[in-house]
Parts: structure tokens; sequence; C-alpha cells
């Protein structure tokens, strides 16, 4: 198994993640740690882990490419036949690989596992839930309400439904953080350089099979400042995404996914038409579609 962690000046919670894989119940793994040219401590940091531990690589790009570029970069480098994401300000319960992998183990309708997700401050603390969202100690407040009926229609055993899931109930993304076979992977476009990538990915993924999340809470996302999901313009989104870029409209963008991994999946006639409507019902939403969301 690989866990691929890219990072780009991640020194303030960079040993916190590190440490949270490491002390995994499942230990038969490696997590790439791929250097997006950090200007800070981030380097040093990696390397007294690696140093530490076998299971971790160190690997630096000349350049910041952007996240997505360096996001597949991990993927690239991987050496397992499973294969997640970790963010370098995230942090897992001590079980959630071992939970995952006997998830994909015992279930090949299953293409990809996640665990609930539970939402921690900048000090790793719990954010104070709202009746919509969350809470952090500086005040700002995380919208990271989600559809109720989301999860079920993730699991469901028709494709369309769970696309439809996907492209038009989804408010939070972190199941891009779930456990997959590399073999499923691959028959995706990763993270093309465009923000809103992420969701395009899980739409193939779901394409691919269902899509599950474990009861148990054991992946935990921070919300601090400068997180990317506080980034608001149009050019500070795409900039984050590839460091060549300064603008796009990624709506657009993400809709073409979308029809792009249902022309690729190995879909009947009747399960296409049924996908081709799913992806049709976000035009009936301006808002939504504006926001890409």
């Amino acid at each position: 198994m690989t866990v691929g962690l890219p990072v780009f000046n991640g020194e303030n919670y960079l040993a916190s993640a590190l440490e949270s894989l490491l002390d995994q119940t499942y230990t038969d793994f490696e997590v790439i740690v791929s250097d997006n040219a950090s200007e800070d401590g981030t380097e040093a940091i990696a390397r007294r882990f690696a140093a530490q531990d076998p299971r971790v690589r160190y690997e630096r790009n000349e350049r910041n490419l952007g996240a997505n570029p360096n996001y597949n970069r991990t993927f690239a480098l991987a050496r397992g036949d499973l294969f997640r994401w970790h963010a370098h300000d995230d942090v897992c319960g001590p079980k959630y690989l071992e939970q995952c992998v006997s998830t994909l183990d015992s279930d090949p309708t299953v293409s990809l596992v996640h665990t609930n997700t539970g939402y921690i401050d900048r000090r790793g603390e719990p954010l104070i839930e709202l009746e919509r969202g969350y809470l952090d100690p500086d005040g700002f407040i995380e919208m990271l309400s989600m559809d109720d009926h989301t999860t079920g229609m993730l699991a469901d055993p028709a494709p369309e439904v769970r696309l439809d899931a996907v492209v038009n109930h989804m408010t939070v993304f972190f199941d891009i953080f779930g456990l997959a076979r590399v073999r499923d992977v691959r028959r995706t476009l990763l993270l093309p350089n465009y923000y809103g990538a992420d969701k395009v990915f899980l739409a193939e993924m779901a394409l691919q099979g269902r899509i599950v999340r474990l009861e148990d809470e054991s992946f935990f996302r921070r919300c601090h400042a400068s997180a990317s999901t506080r980034a608001t313009s149009l050019k500070s989104l795409a900039g984050w995404s590839d460091a060549g870029k300064s603008f796009d409209y990624y709506p657009a963008l993400m809709m073409k996914g979308y029809l792009g991994a249902v022309r690729a999946a190995d879909l009947s006639a009747a399960e296409q038409r049924k996908c081709l409507l799913a992806v049709a019902k976000k035009l009936k939403s301006p808002y939504k579609l504006a926001r890409g969301r």
C-alpha cells in the first residue's frame, strides 16, 4: 500500500500527519512525501521522519508545480497495490487503514472506501458543531453540511445513483482521501490541472464501483486559516491547483470532466443514458454550476 502525501510549506502540521500514519495498526505501507519546493521547515521534518522510519520516502520537486500535479506525482511514485492521498494537515485514527483494507479485501463491488469525517481546529481540538456547519476558535464558520442521503447514494449498486450523489449532492469531498485499488485509480485521469478535479475523480471512481463510508469517525479534517478550502477567488483557486495558471472557469471544466467520465466508463447503453441525465441535472441549478459545487 502507498499513502501519497503532497505538501507545500507544511511545517505547521506535517509532523502530526506523519505521526498519525506511522501509528496505524495496519503497518504494511509506504508514505511518499512529495515536497512542492517548500521554503519553510518542511524538508527538515520530512527527512527526519524518513531517517527514523524506512516506510517514509521523501521526494522534492525543483519548483512548485501546483497542488494537482504534486498529488499526481505521489501516485506516479507509488509501489503498492492500494493507494490513498493524505493532506499534510489532516490526521487519521489508528485503525483507519486496517478498516479500509478489510473492506476492500472483502467486497469487490467497492471501488473506494473512507470513514466518516471529524473536524478539528488548528490545535487538534474538535470544532464547535452548528446546525449547518462548524465554528473554529478564530470565529471562522466552516460550511460543511452534507445531504443526508449522500452516503447511501454513494454505496448504491446503480452507477447513475452514485454519479448523481457526487455531481449533485456532495458538498464536501473528503472521500478523495479514501483508499482504493491502484488498478482502479489508473482508470481515472487522476487530478487534471483545474480546481474541482477532485470531484471529477470521485465521479470516475463512483462509475467503477460503490464508494463506502465506514461508520467509525477515523479521519479528521483540520480546518485552519491557511487551508486551501478558504481560498475565494477564481485566480487563487486556479493558482493553487496549477502554479502556472492565473485563471480557469473551473465549473465548465468540471462538466466536461463528468461527461468524459461517463463516456469512458464500462456502462451499458441504458446506464450511460441515465448517467448523462444525472450530469444534466447540474445544468438546472445555475448557482451550483457557477460555484462548481
